[in-house]
């Protein structure tokens, strides 16, 4: 397997370098919204959507701090919030949607997701 290559090599992901605008606390919650919402385990809910009560068991963070990297990554362009509280949806915006083929990706690779949204690491193109 190629080592991987950090994002700031790769002009190719407008989702890596958006991320690179934001704290790593803000990428840290962006990854355990990535694993919520394609692979959380509230059911029955629409594909590609987390819901703060999921994401906050899975992240450890206090309902303020929570809240306030929410809002950062709302601003940088990397999720968004439908519903008010207490059923917000969170979704990862138009721009952000790359995050679910990269996800995939490192499921198939088993490369933890923080390697690619929180240390901006590509992970290897193929297997092997």
């Amino acid at each position: 397997m190629r080592p991987s290559e950090p994002a700031t090599n790769n002009p190719a992901s407008p989702l890596l370098q958006r991320l690179q605008t934001v704290s790593v606390a803000a990428r840290k919650l962006f990854a355990v919204i990535v694993r919520e919402a394609y692979h959380g385990p509230l059911h029955p809910k629409a594909q590609g959507i987390a819901t703060p009560p999921e994401i906050l068991e899975a992240c450890g963070l206090d309902v303020g701090e929570f809240y306030s990297l929410l809002t950062v990554l709302r601003d940088a362009g990397l999720i968004q919030v439908a519903n008010a509280y207490p059923f917000e949806e969170i979704q990862l915006s138009p721009e952000a949607t790359e995050a679910e083929s990269l996800a995939e990706r490192c499921t198939r690779q088993n490369t933890p997701l923080e390697d690619v949204f929180v240390n901006l690491l590509f992970p290897p193109s193929k297997q092997g």
